[in-house]
């Protein structure tokens, strides 16, 4: 049977939880299964989900949400107008993205297997692919 999520709270004990990656806490649909193989499906209205967040299904069932890794890709550039083209290129692709002082760090997603294929045949750029939590500058992704 599936669950079907009519709430979100905050601080109340919960019976399962859920690890979620960055990109699946900005849908506003989602199903997925718990830690106990407990199915739900979340329709949620003007907000994301974050970390620590639990969901209240309609029979009181309680889900901690766990922000979990996601595949991304680090590229740190050895110089600025190589930097800022790329921040552009990536940017224009409507992709979430941290940016640091040389250093650009993008989800490991399918819109940018172009971009990343340059990058690695750069070798002013070093390009690295790595599990770890994904932090863009910006509060939630949008799109239009």
């Amino acid at each position: 049977m599936i669950k079907k999520v009519i709430e979100i709270k905050k601080n109340v004990p919960a019976d399962d939880r859920v690890e979620l990656s960055w990109f699946d806490m900005q849908k506003p649909n989602l199903s997925a299964m718990t830690d106990k193989n407990v199915s739900f499906i979340l329709k949620v209205k003007f907000t994301h989900l974050h970390d620590n967040d639990i969901l209240v299904c309609e029979d009181g069932y309680a889900i901690e949400i766990a922000r979990g890794k996601d595949d991304v890709y680090v590229f740190e550039f050895s110089d600025h107008i190589s930097f800022a083209k790329n921040a552009y290129a990536i940017g224009n692709r409507h992709q979430p993205i941290c940016i640091e002082d040389y250093k650009i760090t993008v989800l490991d997603d399918i819109a940018l297997g172009d971009i990343v294929g340059v990058l690695q045949s750069d070798d002013s750029v070093k390009v690295t692919k790595s599990n770890e939590y994904f932090r863009p500058n910006i509060n939630e992704h949008h799109s239009h």
